[in-house]
């Protein structure tokens, strides 16, 4: 479908939109402006700073005439220092013209027609010589024609080279904290959830039916009203880096709090940006008769579990609250799993693409993607030891027996199964590199092996051409040319041929 779409209507760039189909996403994508490097090398280059300089320069140098009287010499080194910088303007003006996005939208800004007005004006002088006739005092004129290169130089000056509008951004709404509870009945049949507010929740929290509430969109001052309602310390939220905290459990009197990630792959959306794996952290706070969900984003939990339906999930015991934190877990795994398989396929065309068709900064993108290759390890590595503390019942749930040791100890071989492959993926990526590192070398020494071939092979006629320069006295006999040329050539083919068999001018 994807194929069938390209070939009806083809971007811009069809060379760039090639290279991009035989990379995986995963290090590198086309460039959607490909002066876009030139133009930032340019851009540092002729720095506005740097050009307002120049045209702060150039008002006193146009000036200076119309105040002192100058000699011959004097005004000749005005001249020159002038058109210095009338050669700088037109080369910033004409390469940032060249490169612009738009060229039309670049050539009509107010302050590059002020920077075009620069750049002409000097050459109205030189209307005489196409043959255009000038009225009145020709030096007269050129002498006024100064005046508004004056004007337009101290505006130059005084002014950046982009006017940016500013404009006052309204502020964004934050976005309101979404807290809902379901219960056995509710869940399994996939019925919506009942919204509460913050004082109803209050209420809930003190009742023994078993309940799941979920809660998220939650701000810092959410997580200090959840605290003061649940009687917790709010430093056991870890609110602040709840997005980059491994996967573990901690410990309270009457409850336990659990945390995990939940893991997205953003591929890099220019040549400039890397392969990335975005985490979204939530808790999980399990007491013997609640579970209670909580999150910074947009995790729907509860929409990923009532999906899913409980009653097609392994039964996991008679509590209703093991059955959600079994369907929670089990999803997550089936996240890692997804991410790793999905990395696993770019990693399979990363190892079958030609060195020739990787991307400069190739090391630095398999480098990114084997650490977060790694992080995701790490992250497995933790999941499976927070399986096991689960599976010895240290975590307050009603109901967990036997059958729901059973249940978690499957999701626990889960784990170890996808932490052998994220090790695998590892080592390939290693591999990879070490491939490539191994070939460059390969590729340098050939290249170093040709240079000594070249080098031991015109070495001897310029030895020979040497010797030959010099006033040798007593010579007891006569060369000529050709013998001379018949001994290098016999001295090179041996050379040549020493080297054939030593192996270095294979392929």
């Amino acid at each position: 479908m994807g194929q069938e779409s390209n070939s009806q209507k083809k971007p811009p760039d069809s060379r760039n939109q090639k290279a991009a189909t035989t990379l995986p996403r995963s290090i590198i994508v086309p460039q959607e402006d490909p002066r876009q490097g030139l133009r930032g090398t340019i851009d540092s280059i002729f720095s506005d700073r740097f050009m307002a300089f120049l045209a702060l320069l150039l008002v006193p140098i146009i000036i200076a005439e119309f105040v002192v009287h100058l000699s011959s010499a004097e005004y000749d080194f005005l001249e020159i220092c002038d058109w210095t910088i009338i050669v700088l303007f037109i080369v910033e003006y004409t390469t940032k013209l060249y490169l612009a996005k738009n060229r039309w939208a670049h050539f009509k800004s107010p302050w590059h027609l002020l920077d075009l007005v620069i750049v002409v004006i000097p050459f109205v002088q030189f209307l005489p010589f196409l043959g255009l006739k000038l009225t009145g005092s020709a030096s007269l004129l050129l002498r006024l024609l100064r005046l508004p290169r004056v004007f337009a130089a101290a505006g130059r000056a005084t002014s950046g080279r982009e006017r940016s509008v500013t404009t006052v951004a309204a502020p964004v709404a934050e976005e309101q904290t979404i807290i809902r509870k379901v219960d056995a009945t509710s869940l399994s049949t996939n019925s919506p959830a009942i919204p509460l507010t913050w004082d109803q929740l209050t209420a809930e929290l003190f009742d023994q039916n078993q309940e799941w509430i979920d809660i998220y969109n939650i701000s810092d001052e959410g997580f200090a009203r959840l605290s003061k309602i649940l009687q917790v310390a709010e430093p056991h939220f870890k609110s602040g880096m709840i997005d980059e905290i491994y996967p573990h459990i901690d410990y309270l009197q009457r409850a336990s709090f659990i945390f995990l990630q939940s893991g997205k792959i953003r591929y890099p959306e220019s040549s400039s940006n890397y392969f990335t794996i975005s985490k979204s952290g939530f808790i999980l706070i399990c007491s013997s008769t609640k579970l209670i969900s909580i999150s910074r984003h947009d995790v729907d939990l509860l929409n990923r579990v009532s999906t899913r339906n409980l009653s097609k999930l392994p039964r996991v015991g008679d509590s209703f609250l093991v059955s959600v934190l079994y369907a929670v877990l089990d999803g997550l795994l089936s996240e890692y799993r997804k991410l790793l398989s999905e990395i696993e396929i770019d990693v399979i065309q990363i190892g079958n693409i030609p060195r020739s068709k990787l991307p400069r900064d190739f090391l630095e993108r398999i480098y990114q993607l084997t650490k977060e290759v790694s992080r995701l390890e790490s992250n497995l590595v933790h999941f499976k030891d927070l399986l096991g503390i689960i599976i010895s019942r240290q975590v307050p749930l009603a109901g967990f027996n036997k059958d729901s040791e059973e249940a978690f100890e499957l999701l626990q071989d889960g784990a170890s199964y996808l932490k052998e492959i994220a090790d695998g993926l590892v080592d390939s990526l290693k591999s990879i590199i070490d491939l490539y590192i191994n070939q460059e070398s390969f590729e340098t020494n050939r290249i170093l092996k040709i240079l000594a071939v070249i080098t031991s092979v015109a070495i001897i006629p310029a030895a020979v051409s040497g010797l030959l320069g010099m006033n040798v006295l007593g010579i007891p006999f006569q060369v000529r040319l050709w013998e001379i040329v018949f001994m290098i050539g016999i001295g090179a083919s041996f050379a040549i041929y020493s080297f054939t068999k030593l192996g270095w001018l294979k392929q």
